[in-house]
């Protein structure tokens, strides 16, 4: 005998994986930073005249790209869960070394590579003293962050570093390739390689599992003190690349260039959506946090607001960015 009975059919759920979770989150946060971003534009586009204009725009454009290119390095230190607050420092006494060996009639090229190594050198040794004498990231790059900046007084004698471009080297800070400045298209450079290493290849993945969870990474084989040196030595490069790009821009290396500059890029990462306690960061978040840090600077310039309201101003949006990664949950993955 048939049977007619009919099984109930069940209509499942379409549920959301984490990935795309995450992903949404990612986009959430970056529509939050286009749209505050419009609204310092058209603001400013009605209390300025001069807000709007191309030559206005490119300028904030080209600082951004040196807040940006250095805030990229320390995307990926505090990824980790730590800090660098020698990149200022690294940015000061790079541009030096290779202005002082332009002046001596070093070649172009290796004045630069000797500036890179400098500060490769010094992020190399941030990261051993991190990891094999198991000083914070605090103490040891803010230790770090003196001893460079005095030696750099030492070296120069308080005196800026002068006379020292030559014919090539001046197109790094100043040189444009389809009438946009350099600087800006290097940023852009540096934004896709990097931004390929953090999503695409496994130093990025592990930079990600070493904030989220140092034990998990230890016990997956990973070797944590290596990995750890690498990011500071990351960190240092980079910040020697802003040097030299600031050496050829400005044509005079004065004792304090680069002072303040870490509080800038951890500003600009930590607005762009990275996390302090590590394991989550955004590039594209920096490039928005970066722009958005110039344009405040520029908009309370042209307004001839005083100087000490851009560091109140910048410390409360530092606040709120913290306060909503906060409370956003810890450990998701950003782009």
């Amino acid at each position: 005998m048939a049977n007619n009975s009919q099984e109930p059919i069940i209509h499942s759920q379409p549920s959301i994986s984490p990935i795309a979770h995450r992903k949404l989150k990612m986009d959430r946060q970056i529509i939050g930073l286009i749209a505050f971003l419009a609204i310092i534009i058209i603001v400013m586009s009605f209390a300025s005249d001069r807000f709007l204009s191309y030559i206005n725009l490119t300028n904030v454009l080209q600082q951004s790209a040196f807040v940006m290119i250095l805030a990229f390095g320390m995307t990926y230190v505090l990824s980790t869960g730590g800090i660098d607050l020698s990149v200022g420092s690294i940015v000061g006494i790079s541009g030096g070394m290779t202005a002082w060996l332009l002046f001596n009639d070093v070649n172009i090229v290796l004045a630069i590579i000797g500036g890179l190594l400098l500060g490769l050198i010094i992020g190399i040794v941030n990261g051993i003293v991190i990891t094999k004498l198991r000083v914070s990231p605090f103490i040891a790059t803010l230790s770090m962050m003196v001893i460079v900046r005095g030696i750099l007084y030492v070296w120069t004698e308080a005196i800026p570093f002068r006379n020292y471009m030559k014919s090539g080297f001046e197109f790094l800070g100043q040189g444009r390739i389809l009438n946009v400045q350099f600087p800006i298209i290097l940023a852009l450079i540096l934004f896709i390689a990097l931004l390929f290493v953090y999503r695409k290849m496994r130093f990025g993945r592990h930079v990600l599992a070493l904030g989220s969870s140092e034990e998990a990474v230890r016990v997956s084989g990973i070797k944590v003190d290596l990995l750890r040196i690498k990011v500071y030595a990351l960190s240092g490069l980079i910040a020697a690349i802003v040097g030299i790009i600031l050496a050829s821009r400005l044509a005079t290396v004065h004792p304090e260039m680069g002072k303040n500059y870490e509080l800038t890029a951890i500003a600009a990462a930590i607005i762009g959506g990275t996390s302090l306690a590590g394991g989550k960061g955004s590039l594209i978040g920096t490039v928005f946090g970066a722009i958005i840090l110039s344009l405040i600077n520029n908009s309370l310039n042209l307004l001839n607001v005083d100087p000490y309201w851009e560091t109140m101003v910048i410390g409360a949006i530092i606040l709120v960015a913290v306060t909503i990664n906060t409370l956003g949950g810890k450990g998701e993955k950003s782009s």
